[in-house]
């Protein structure tokens, strides 16, 4: 017999919720291979909340929702959720260690990524982020973003996209590489995967 709780977690992983109907558990859309949270295997049935990290392990990938925000992580990452009041659903800051990473954001207050060679800031936007040690690839698939340097904390750009003409950047850790942040080409995801974000949450193809 399906208890009442196993229910409720089948039907969000089905039905999005309103960004305002969202209790403090985020949903887990899809789970593959080794993935983890606070390095305890992560399932379908996992809640995942500000203050944990998720990891994906060689092959695994995982879709997933926190109060009418959306991600999915790709094979090697490791994603920090931060939040200022942990009575809140919200999630203000995503530290990106390693890895690739797609997010879409609700609208309202202001949020950061935060890369190993950019901080990124947030405002209603989605973006696809890869970083390692020595760069990290920032794209802004639309709406708005403002690139902060992660040695300084100076701006060095704000980038505004209202269509689907994804404005992607290289950020590079050593100077020596000339600029450090250099345009780059649109890559490595897809409107798909953008637009898919957009469902799991219940808002409209942003394209």
């Amino acid at each position: 017999m399906t208890s009442r709780r196993q229910f409720l977690c089948l039907a969000g992983a089905l039905l999005p919720l309103p960004a305002h109907a969202q209790s403090k558990w985020g949903v887990v859309h899809e789970v593959s291979g080794d993935v983890f949270l606070d390095e305890r295997p992560l399932t379908a049935q996992s809640g995942i909340e500000g203050g944990q990290a998720v990891r994906t392990g060689a092959d695994g990938r995982v879709w997933f929702s926190v109060a009418g925000d959306s991600y999915f992580l790709r094979p090697g990452s490791r994603l920090e959720l931060r939040q200022r009041d942990w009575r809140e659903s919200f999630i203000d800051a995503l530290r990106l260690v390693t890895g690739a990473m797609g997010a879409t954001f609700r609208t309202g207050a202001p949020r950061s990524v935060i890369a190993q060679t950019v901080t990124i800031g947030i405002r209603g936007t989605g973006v696809y982020v890869e970083t390692s040690a020595t760069q990290t690839y920032a794209c802004t698939c639309f709406g708005i973003t403002e690139m902060y340097s992660a040695a300084g904390g100076a701006m060095m750009e704000q980038v505004r996209v209202s269509t689907q003409n994804h404005q992607a950047r290289r950020i590079y850790r050593d100077p020596s590489m000339g600029m450090r942040i250099v345009q780059a080409p649109f890559e490595r995801h897809t409107n798909e995967e953008i637009s898919r974000l957009e469902r799991q949450v219940g808002r409209p193809n942003p394209f």
